[in-house]
């Protein structure tokens, strides 16, 4: 029998939570506004193999961003571009630091790789203490930095001149992923950093802002080295043609995005409200889900109701991720959770 590796002994596979409900607002997905009616697959060439350079797609994130198409990588969602960084640039028992509590595949995709991961705890109110982390970096040296700006799942926002003073501090990569920023406050985004240091790449996704979660698409943003070195290790023919052709389509349809992203943001603040006056205790928000913390039989009794949010456990007992749903979810689930308030 075949022995698996050491590093992958203890991990467990990903799983979701498969369970009936009527509302689901567990995994921070947005609804199906940009292509309700479908899409029209009728110009891919089904028999060919995909664009390996993705030119199309490429092209015009190149036009949203306003950054050169050298400086684009794309991927299977940005979980595949996580664990590109790391097969690229990380040896065994190289160190990745993050701040937790943060997106578990940093930590995973590090123990895949054999490395050392290292996790800074964030403050009682899940702020970060920059020289905190500062010192860590100086402390342990780590190959990789992930930040996660907005913080899934605490929301919590770093502000530009945090993030750069890291990405100062350090002689190793600084990834910044901004999944969530298109929901938060744009200024504090380092996109107009990346010509800036040779050392900063940032993380988007199409799962979030344009509710495309099915279709895995995701993009890395940096120094042309860094994007050269990435396309060097990833699969060919990694991004398959349907996925690069809604993604492009998706791209010509930045006004309706906007439109659904304030829609967002606007329940997401008549959320925070009805759940404060409820008693139960709010963080500030800048993604598309709210982090709360309360008693630790709500997930329970609202699954018991159909309705799904994300709860956490150990240390993390009595706090949830609730995603923003459309305002006809986002009633019911208030409704739910007084009646089991006895409100």
């Amino acid at each position: 029998m075949i022995d698996e590796k050491k590093s992958i002994q203890k991990l467990v596979n990903y799983q979701t939570k498969d369970v009936p409900y009527q509302i689901k607002l567990d995994a921070n997905e947005g609804k199906n506004f940009l292509f309700p009616n479908g899409f029209d697959f009728s110009r891919v060439e089904f028999h060919r193999y995909p664009d390996d350079q993705a030119t199309l797609l490429r092209s015009r994130l190149s036009k949203y961003l306003s950054v050169p198409s050298e400086m684009i990588v794309e991927g299977n969602g940005s979980s595949e571009l996580i664990e590109l960084l790391i097969k690229t640039y990380v040896n065994p028992d190289d160190v990745v630091l993050s701040i937790e509590p943060t997106f578990s595949m940093y930590r995973i995709y590090s123990e895949i790789y054999s490395a050392r991961y290292i996790g800074i705890p964030s403050q009682f109110d899940f702020s970060i203490d920059l020289d905190q982390v500062i010192t860590a970096i100086h402390k342990f040296n780590p190959k990789i930095v992930f930040l996660c700006s907005p913080n899934n799942p605490t929301g919590y926002q770093m502000k530009r001149a945090e993030i750069t003073r890291i990405v100062e501090s350090t002689q190793g990569l600084v990834v910044v992923d901004e999944a969530y920023i298109e929901f938060a406050n744009r200024q504090y985004s380092v996109l107009q950093d990346i010509m800036k240091y040779s050392n900063l790449v940032i993380l988007r996704t199409f799962s979030k802002a344009f509710g495309l979660a099915s279709i895995r698409l995701g993009y890395l943003v940096g120094p042309e080295m860094i994007v050269k070195s990435i396309s060097k290790v990833k699969s060919p023919y990694h991004l398959n043609a349907l996925t690069q052709a809604m993604g492009s389509e998706a791209l010509l349809r930045i006004d309706t995005v906007e439109k659904w992203v304030s829609s967002v943001i606007a329940e997401r603040e008549k959320m925070i409200n009805s759940l404060n006056e409820l008693g139960i205790q709010t963080f500030p928000a800048s993604g598309n889900f709210i982090w709360i913390q309360t008693r630790s039989d709500l997930g329970n009794r609202l699954e018991e109701k159909g309705i799904l949010i994300r709860s956490y456990q150990n240390a993390l007992q009595g706090y949830y991720r609730i995603t923003i749903g459309t305002e006809a979810e986002n009633l019911m689930l208030i409704q739910a959770i007084k009646e089991i308030f006895h409100v």
